[in-house]
């Protein structure tokens, strides 16, 4: 079974070139099946039964595991015993008889329009450092990045002229854009950042730190928490707050699903559709401005 597992991640890296993260993923998921079943005895592939995998979710179930996560491992496996069917390692698909939970759809939260301004008026723009947090904030909410995305930015990627954004995960490459008040504090933070670190400066990272070393996923979460605490916002404004906003907004402003799940990089509608279910609720939408 370990050697199926190496097979099915060599032939999801190199032949189907998933992104590396959900390479990641489904090596964390199968490994977790490969543990379980050594713990119950199991050593041939062809003897797991339908039995033996709804068992397994309900032990990864009492691990309080979130529903996100359960219903990607339960994922996880389907593909992995499809592929095993495909190349005739197994004559009968154990999954077929187990159905998707319906799990209830955690609904995130978003920022309003008054709470983007209050984080816009709070951010000090005087110094370098002013600069980049209003252009993190300002690019966040327009583009709809994730955190891990905006750091590990190089000034290659961005074209100021086509507010547009090449984003490089793993062997998948998208397009994203951003509005014309995040390319004026490009521009500024460029400048402002050019004149403060001179020769340190590095084309190569975009948002630095004091060090003009890349900022960390941990310091640029603590910054924006730390504004929405300064600015009197009670929700947590952690870097994902925004990316939520976001797709709430695209939605509500009639871009069709499947291209802003495109626009995400989400790899599976059901997770652009928690947008749909956000929409619902009586929030008010229209009056954001992302240009």
């Amino acid at each position: 079974m370990e050697k199926l597992i190496k097979d099915f991640l060599f032939y999801s890296e190199f032949t189907i070139r998933k992104k590396d993260s959900s390479i990641k993923s489904l090596k964390k998921d199968l490994e977790q099946l490969y543990d379980y079943c050594k713990e119950n005895n199991i050593v041939d592939i062809k003897k797991i039964s339908s039995t033996d995998l709804r068992d397994f979710s309900l032990k990864l179930q009492k691990e309080n595991i979130t529903k996100r996560s359960l219903g990607r491992k339960l994922s996880s496996r389907r593909v992995f015993f499809k592929y095993l069917i495909e190349n005739k390692v197994i004559s009968k698909n154990p999954m077929t008889p187990i159905k998707t939970p319906n799990f209830n759809i955690e609904i995130p939260e978003i920022l309003s329009l008054e709470e983007i301004n209050l984080l816009r008026d709070i951010i000090d723009i005087s110094k370098c450092n002013g600069i980049r947090d209003r252009l993190i904030v300002e690019l966040l909410f327009s583009s709809g990045i994730t955190p891990i995305e905006l750091i590990m930015l190089s000034e290659k990627a961005v074209n100021l002229e086509e507010r547009e954004i090449i984003i490089a995960n793993g062997k998948e490459i998208r397009r994203v854009f951003f509005s014309e008040t995040t390319r004026k504090f490009f521009k500024l933070y460029f400048e402002a950042k050019k004149l403060k670190y001179k020769e340190r400066y590095n084309e190569n990272i975009i948002f630095v730190n004091g060090s003009a070393d890349r900022l960390s996923d941990r310091s640029l979460r603590r910054l924006l928490v730390k504004y929405g605490k300064k600015a009197g916002i009670k929700k947590e404004v952690n870097p994902f707050i925004f990316r939520h906003t976001f797709g709430a907004y695209m939605l509500s402003h009639g871009m069709n699903i499947i291209y802003l799940k495109k626009l995400m990089g989400h790899l599976n509608i059901e997770t652009t559709k928690i947008y749909q279910e956000l929409i619902k609720k009586p929030i008010v939408l229209k009056d954001l401005n992302i240009h």
